[in-house]
């Protein structure tokens, strides 16, 4: 029988468990927390079900989708989201959409700024990309400021990876859906995602290892030890950092975070539908405000709103910097072939979770 360790117990790890259970494997989770499923469990405030962060599933991969419905019940979102721009005293769609151009102050500048475009293929940086694609106005309006705010950086020419982006065009026309082309789904359960990571903790052939703090790995001959003991596999999946496996001995990889305040109004809904997310594009120290109720369908007279911060006090986001990605590359380029860096960690790449279910559904069906 052929043996996997899985190290994390989040979504990556479990995707990564179940698929790899399916093959033949015989799976041990390794998880430090006393619980699976990381930051996508279903937590409560006020008796509002909330994660910490929004977690729809937005995807264009129809394997993701197809793989998560057979675990999870769930209804498709039509996902818009506005963005406040205080100099204008407005909120306008985001992605940027022609048709909220006319009613903004300085229109006619924008309108010249788009008619002198320059090929974003062209961009150096992602602030060049930006500027390119709609001219310096809107960039100054919709992502300067946030961006800055959300990687913590003096400038956005710092980040040099900077063409992913799930929204969608730069500047929309049509509808105002975000990216109509995504699947944008959510489960139909209270308890959100938990039911996927109960499917995992409940298959025959896997082993779950909760508060299980892992002292060494072993990257070439793939193991991990625990309690000062090695337990070795055929096959090894990390959806760590790839840093941590090497005692950063080539650098620290750095990450951005957040901070979550959680706000229980006495109104039944704040934000209009059909927004489900309000963006804040100047110098608040926040980023993001969430209504959950709106991704989780939770009825009340009251409702939850989650408000973003960026933060250094955990590692969500890795920086999409190309330097830093090419120093993780490194780290995995010493892991051996049967040792698998997966996930948003362990790609050094912003991920979602149709991202992590396509890359294990992907990456198991030759083994």
């Amino acid at each position: 029988m052929k043996t996997a360790i899985v190290i994390g117990g989040g979504f990556t790890g479990c995707a990564w468990a179940l698929l790899l259970r399916k093959r033949g494997f015989e799976v041990t989770i390794f998880e430090r927390d006393p619980f699976l499923g990381g930051g996508c469990r279903t937590l409560h405030c006020g008796g509002h079900p909330y994660t910490l962060g929004p977690r729809h599933l937005f995807t264009p991969h129809e394997d993701s989708l197809r793989f998560l419905e057979e675990h999870v019940p769930m209804r498709r979102l039509h996902h818009h989201l506005l963005t406040y721009v205080e100099q204008d005293g407005q909120f306008y769609s985001y992605p940027v959409h022609a048709d909220d151009i006319p009613r903004m102050p300085d229109r006619n500048a924008i309108g010249q700024e788009l008619e002198a475009r320059k090929d974003p293929a062209l961009a150096r940086n992602f602030e060049e990309y930006w500027i390119y694609s709609v001219g310096p106005t809107l960039y100054e309006k919709f992502v300067k400021s946030y961006s800055r705010k959300m990687w913590q950086l003096e400038s956005n020419t710092l980040l040099t990876d900077f063409k992913f982006d799930g929204k969608g065009v730069k500047l929309q026309t049509g509808t105002r859906e975000v990216n109509p082309h995504y699947h944008v789904y959510y489960p139909t359960g209270l308890d959100g995602w938990d039911r996927f990571f109960g499917v995992c903790a409940a298959t025959g052939g896997i082993q779950v290892r909760l508060g299980t703090a892992i002292e060494a790995f072993d990257v070439r001959d793939p193991g991990v030890r625990v309690g000062g003991q090695w337990h070795r596999a055929d096959l090894m999946v990390s959806s760590l950092s790839p840093d941590l496996l090497m005692e950063r001995c080539y650098g620290e990889l750095p990450y951005i975070g957040r901070d979550l305040l959680t706000l229980v109004l006495p109104v039944e809904q704040v934000i209009p539908d059909p927004v489900f997310f309000l963006h804040y594009a100047g110098d608040q120290a926040y980023t993001r405000v969430v209504e959950y109720k709106k991704l989780t369908g939770y009825q009340a007279p009251t409702t939850l709103l989650g408000i973003e911060f960026p933060s250094t006090r955990n590692k969500l986001y890795p920086y999409p910097i190309k330097a830093e990605q090419e120093k993780a590359a490194r780290y995995v380029a010493e892991f051996s072939d049967r040792v698998i860096s997966a996930g948003r960690m362990g790609n050094y790449r912003y991920f979602d979770i149709g991202d992590v279910v396509h890359e294990a559904l992907r990456r198991t069906r030759d083994l």
